[in-house]
């Protein structure tokens, strides 16, 4: 970060690892819900947008690699929320599938998904 204190360089990955702690639980299970057809999908897009306006409120590095695989997952799902809609996300088993792997994951109920890697913002 141009002009961030050494403090506040060094504090940045416990701020996004605290972040991920947060959030990833809230989306996983609002995920699965909705995958269970628990939730309508306007539920889960809002959240969605929620978490990444919190997200982008945190002071920001240019580094955008993942800390570990937990907050690789947690941004792949949160991106393939993003990049596929209602109709799609409910016509492909493939898709649901993945997100619910991811979701799994998330929740520790699951192992670490495959071919899940996901960026910060």
């Amino acid at each position: 970060m141009p002009g961030a204190s050494p403090e506040e360089k060094k504090e940045a990955p416990v701020i996004y690892q605290t972040y991920i702690t947060q959030h990833a639980m809230p989306l996983a299970q609002a995920v699965r819900h909705f995958l269970a057809r628990e939730i309508p999908y306007r539920q889960l897009e809002d959240l969605s947008w929620q978490l990444l306006s919190h997200w982008q409120a945190l002071p920001h590095s240019a580094d955008k690699q993942p800390a570990n695989q937990r907050e690789s997952v947690f941004w792949h799902l949160l991106h393939s929320l993003h990049q596929w809609d209602e109709q799609q996300i409910g016509a492909d088993p493939w898709l649901r599938l993945q997100l619910m792997a991811c979701a799994n994951f998330l929740v520790e109920q699951g192992p670490c998904p495959p071919h899940c890697v996901g960026s910060r913002p």
